[in-house]
């Protein structure tokens, strides 16, 4: 699975960037609609963890700002497996 450096959401441009600035495996940034994802993580994390903020940034998008980080947790690695074992 590719990471897209960018990727559009109700028209919004989204920014993906990789850093060593933040503690977290990843973190999604609404107001700069951009995802930050740790850069010392395996390919594999870093996949799970883009899916994880991609439910966030969904979240955002649809207008809700409480996130059930639990619900975020079911999705984002349902997506995962989906997008890493669809042929």
């Amino acid at each position: 699975m590719k990471i897209p450096k960018t990727f559009q959401l109700a028209g919004i441009v989204w920014k993906v960037v990789e850093t060593d600035a933040i503690s977290d495996m990843g973190h999604c940034d609404s107001e700069a609609a951009t995802i930050r994802l740790r850069s010392d993580l395996s390919a594999q994390v870093k996949q799970a963890t883009f899916c994880h903020e991609l439910q966030h940034a969904i979240r955002y998008m649809a207008g809700e700002t409480d996130h059930d980080e639990k619900e975020v947790d079911q999705q984002g690695n349902l997506l995962h497996q989906f997008l890493t074992t669809w042929k």
